[in-house]
């Protein structure tokens, strides 16, 4: 285990160092690991809709892509919303943001802003939908290059595999790292949602163990949408 998490902090080095020279490249890559997270849950028409309606929608109507596509794009405050919604955001990134957060777009922390039940419910959640997410991002990343770069010129298909294969190479290296952070953050971030919020880790204890159960479900439903 030490082995493991000392390799994932030399890759966390490497992909985040990766991304921060690559400029709009990086961009690019948000917007498609979003656009993933809606392929992942087999909703490819909202995706493929701009996500219209973002801006008139409540919380509580969201999907989860949705609801991972508001918090990326609008980053609401996460402290201003109830139990249940943050339940729902958990499962949300969980299961189809390859990205693993220690801090979510509006700049609150996940462990102080998370329960100890939620915070344990992330990190479950990421850890066994880490196969479904991986699959669903490189299908995506295929998908961009042969959609959009295939027919074009020379310089722009050299772009376009260009970019497929860094996408991919990110994928891998967060889904590794992401394990590596989730099995860290499962003890060190509930415990500090406990001491954050004592009487919500106890109240949300048995909505977030169902909560596990369902999301084990999906881990393994998720990944037969690979193939439609």
């Amino acid at each position: 285990m030490e082995r493991f998490l000392g390799f994932c902090a030399v890759l966390i080095v490497i992909l985040y160092g990766s991304q921060a020279l690559s400029g709009e490249f990086d961009d690019a890559y948000q917007l498609k690991a979003v656009v993933a997270a809606y392929s992942i849950v087999n909703d490819s028409d909202s995706a493929d809709d701009g996500l219209d309606g973002l801006l008139a929608a409540s919380v509580g109507e969201y999907s989860k892509a949705d609801l991972v596509a508001l918090m990326e794009m609008m980053g609401p405050s996460v402290k201003k919303m109830d139990a249940k919604t943050k339940r729902e955001m958990a499962l949300a990134f969980g299961e189809t943001d390859i990205r693993y957060h220690l801090k979510f777009k509006s700049g609150n922390y996940v462990a102080t802003s998370l329960d100890f039940s939620t915070n344990a419910l992330y990190n479950f959640s990421y850890i066994v939908n880490t196969p479904s997410k991986l699959l669903h991002n490189i299908k995506t990343d295929i998908a961009i290059e042969k959609d959009y770069f295939a027919n074009a010129g020379m310089l722009s298909r050299g772009i376009g595999v260009g970019m497929k294969v860094a996408f991919i190479f990110w994928d891998i290296l967060h889904a590794v790292t992401g394990i590596g952070l989730a099995l860290v953050m499962l003890f060190l971030g509930s415990i500090i949602g406990l001491l954050f919020h004592p009487i919500h880790s106890i109240v949300n204890l048995l909505p977030a163990l169902w909560n596990g159960c369902v999301t084990l479900w999906h881990a393994i439903a998720y990944l037969f949408n690979v193939f439609r």
